[in-house]
């Protein structure tokens, strides 16, 4: 059902659960503060219990309550990139009402998203937003109302329609609880060297890290996989005889290569607009799935070393089948 933003108030008000957009993704969102809200959706997205949720604030203000004692930076930080695609791992002013939220940990991940019609419900309630993606855990994220109800349709009181996700990838994830480094612990949009650029002029060192001392959004468990069994190929030579198969690849690569009936092309888009294949990467594993294809082939590419290029490598590595 899609909502209103009055509607999704007072649905959040009666500790509902109800799907919302991001710039990112669409979120699974309930009060921040309601700890039944909370277990409704780790239920709903039959989410590991141990895994934190993002918790959601119109600006950084309204985000301080809720903080005890973080470096110097990050104000620097959130001036320079929010709203926007960036989450923020902060030490929590404890004992806290986001506790549920963050799993009984004294740290919180906070975000200040750069939607127009979720900045407007954020300011019309008194309490931040958990939510964590709007789809079944492990699945790819939703970036659409209609990929939400697809999944979850049945589960959640509704959906705040903002129209397709602009970016198509989950927000960064920063560490930012040491004053001398900050650690990347989800790759994003907003990458190394806009971090580094942005504190120049401070000796904080950035670190790129797959190595992780606590349970983080996309980081622990497996994430962002279609339904379809997905394999990695070099070339096209390697794509199976088969029937009934897929292969996912750039529009480049099929210039070369016929379609058949047993043989589905899936294009992520051209390899020279990046921001073009990260906003509807998760829309075309939702087209793949609608294929009903037995099995899809991904051309293995070099995606570069950009944020973005990083952000696409990292979410079809997760994809794979293994």
């Amino acid at each position: 059902m899609k909502l209103s933003v009055e509607e999704a108030i007072k649905i959040l008000y009666k500790g509902g659960v109800i799907a919302i957009p991001t710039e990112t993704v669409y979120g699974l969102a309930a009060d921040a503060t309601n700890k039944k809200a909370i277990e409704r959706i780790y239920e709903i997205k039959n989410r590991p219990t141990d895994n934190p949720l993002i918790c959601h604030f119109y600006s950084f203000v309204q985000a301080k309550p809720f903080l005890a004692s973080y470096p110097k930076y990050v104000e620097m930080l959130v001036n320079q990139f929010t709203p926007g695609p960036v989450s923020f791992l902060l030490p929590l002013n404890m004992p806290s009402s986001l506790q549920a939220a963050t799993r009984g940990s004294a740290h919180v991940i906070i975000r200040i998203p750069m939607h127009e019609l979720l900045l407007k419900l954020l300011k019309k309630i008194s309490f931040p937003l958990a939510a964590p993606s709007a789809n079944t855990s492990g699945k790819y994220s939703a970036t659409t109302a209609e990929m939400v109800e697809a999944d979850l349709g049945k589960k959640i009181e509704g959906v705040l329609d903002g129209g397709a996700s602009s970016i198509g990838l989950e927000s960064t994830i920063l560490d930012c609880r040491n004053k001398d480094e900050i650690k990347i612990l989800r790759p994003g949009v907003i990458g190394k060297e806009d971090i580094e650029w942005c504190l120049r002029n401070e000796n904080v060192k950035v670190i790129d890290t797959l190595s992780f001392e606590l349970a983080t959004p996309g980081s622990k468990y497996k994430h962002y996989s279609p339904a379809t069994p997905v394999f990695q190929i070099h070339t096209e030579s390697e794509i199976p005889v088969k029937k009934n198969i897929a292969v996912i690849g750039f529009e480049e690569d099929f210039k070369n290569v016929s379609s058949s009936e047993n043989l589905k092309f899936i294009s992520l888009g051209s390899e020279n607009n990046l921001s073009e294949v990260a906003s509807s990467l998760y829309r075309k594993m939702f087209e793949l799935d609608a294929l009903k294809v037995s099995e899809a082939y991904l051309l293995q590419r070099d995606f570069g070393n950009s944020a973005i290029g990083k952000a696409i490598s990292n979410r079809l590595e997760h994809m794979l089948s293994r």
